[in-house]
């Protein structure tokens, strides 16, 4: 797993690729909620991840819980259909802003601020 951090209008992108199974959630799931809790908004890129676990899930749950518990905004865009359908099974999709890219995430996170994350 591969974590890119980039600022853009004020939201923090996570551009993550590879996958996010038992053996990178730890790792992945320390790194981004270091990021998270510097963030003011946070948009987690998806396109590039190939799998999620039930471990990967996990990571996206303690991170709902972070952005919620400090009232900031998070959103997930670029969700490839089997990542999609991971999310849809599971009913996590209900837990996060979903967007097709990182152009609408970014400007719905920046202008919204924490409650677009509900």
């Amino acid at each position: 797993m591969k974590i890119v951090f980039q600022n853009e209008n004020g939201v923090t992108v996570a551009r993550l690729s590879g996958r996010l199974d038992s053996a990178t959630s730890p790792a992945a799931e320390r790194e981004l909620a270091a990021e998270l809790a510097r963030s003011r908004g946070f948009l987690m890129d998806l396109e590039e991840v190939e799998y999620v676990s039930s471990a990967g899930l996990r990571v996206f749950l303690v991170l709902a819980k972070q952005a919620r518990a400090s009232s900031r905004a998070l959103g997930l865009c670029s969700l490839r259909k089997e990542v999609a359908d991971v999310f849809e099974i599971s009913g996590f999709s209900t837990l996060f802003a979903l967007f097709p890219g990182p152009e609408a995430g970014v400007q719905a996170l920046s202008e919204s601020g924490p409650e677009s994350a509900e």
